[in-house]
């Protein structure tokens, strides 16, 4: 049996750039990828201030490269090493866990051709993405499969049973959908929007989350039964609850006592200005996704709805971007909340009601 590999030859050996800093936020090693990448030798490049080296446009990448504290994870964005510009990389900065004094650094080139960023002024919330760079038949054939396997299931099944595959037949079909609609994403584009019970959609997202986490977790809910219909696209709506609850439940897994609410509320005082201060758009219903894990770090709150920034490594920072892009196009809005007593983390969703007959 070959000896197995040590851990100097596996750092080596990675295909990322990987930079290893100490607390004073100076090089301490590197590996060949990352020596090709800056195009300078690790004899040179120990001992450098990490931010002589590497440079990021956006300024919250610039703070994390010396903020001990800081463990971030950006997708596509621009990289400028001493004044050149690199374009875009994949980034992450992470503390070792077997000592927090010593952090690294991973770089990843991507190519020019890759997902396509577009914010406009005043509306920074608002993207585009060229949805077949991230999508395409890689993810629709799998679901295709998916869905066969399901409904061979059916077949040998009762009616109990069945149930589950409904579920699974049900889901890939909404994704699939969402897919149709993420490959002709625009800034502009009109939601398919109509009378929906928003309470039967929190609870078929509810039941797809808990039957992912095979019963482990209930999640709680907190409904108004006066609640009227909303006016939404219910596949839309679905990958927003599903989007969120999903996050709750990464929040709390390393929580004794995980606790995720859906709450629902009519309110007053939300409102939508449409064109102008003479035309507002009410947003009376309230949907709540909560819970007590740990929240979003401080210094990503202000941004926790950007594209292809997030605090997770394998995360690509798109779930809350979509979320927020999709609640727009149906003229509802999103809105994060860290409460005063820091118990739980929220979401509020803020709906328009279907028109009364």
């Amino acid at each position: 049996m070959a000896d197995l590999p040590s851990a100097e030859q596996i750092f080596a050996g990675l295909p990322d750039a990987l930079l290893i800093i100490d607390d004073n936020h100076k090089i301490v090693k590197v590996n060949p990828v990352a020596e090709s990448f800056l195009g300078q030798s690790a004899k040179h490049l120990i001992g450098e201030h990490i931010s002589s080296q590497i440079h990021f446009h956006d300024e919250r990448l610039v703070s994390a490269l010396t903020d001990i504290a800081a463990n971030v994870a950006a997708r596509w964005v621009l990289i400028s090493l001493k004044g050149r510009e690199a374009g875009l990389v994949n980034f992450d900065i992470h503390s070792l866990p077997a000592d927090q004094r010593w952090r690294i650094v991973s770089i990843a080139p991507l190519p020019a051709n890759g997902p396509a960023l577009d914010q406009v002024q005043g509306e920074q919330d608002q993207f585009s993405i060229r949805a077949p760079d991230i999508l395409g038949h890689e993810i629709k054939n799998p679901l295709a499969a998916i869905k066969g396997a399901a409904q061979l299931l059916d077949r040998s099944l009762n009616d109990e049973q069945k149930s589950l595959t409904h579920m699974i037949k049900g889901e890939v079909e909404r994704i699939a959908n969402l897919l149709d609609r993420m490959q002709s994403l625009s800034t502009k584009q009109p939601a398919k929007v109509e009378a929906v019970n928003v309470h039967s959609l929190i609870d078929r997202a509810r039941r797809s989350i808990e039957t992912a986490c095979n019963g482990d977790l209930k999640i709680r809910d907190q409904f108004d039964p006066s609640l009227p219909d909303v006016l939404v696209d219910p596949d839309a709506m679905m990958q927003i609850l599903t989007n969120l609850l999903s996050n709750a439940v990464d929040a709390t897994k390393n929580v004794e006592k995980p606790d995720i609410q859906v709450i629902t509320r009519y309110s007053f005082g939300a409102a939508l200005s449409i064109h102008g201060p003479k035309h507002m758009l009410r947003l009376p219903v309230e949907i709540i996704v909560r819970d007590n894990g740990a929240g979003v770090p401080t210094e990503l709150e202000h941004d926790i709805f950007s594209p292809f920034v997030s605090t997770k490594r394998e995360g690509q920072g798109l779930g809350l971007a979509l979320v927020r892009k999709l609640i727009n196009d149906m003229n509802g809005r999103v809105k994060y909340v860290r409460p005063s007593d820091a118990l739980f983390t929220q979401f509020i969703l803020f709906l328009p009601i279907a028109a009364q007959g």
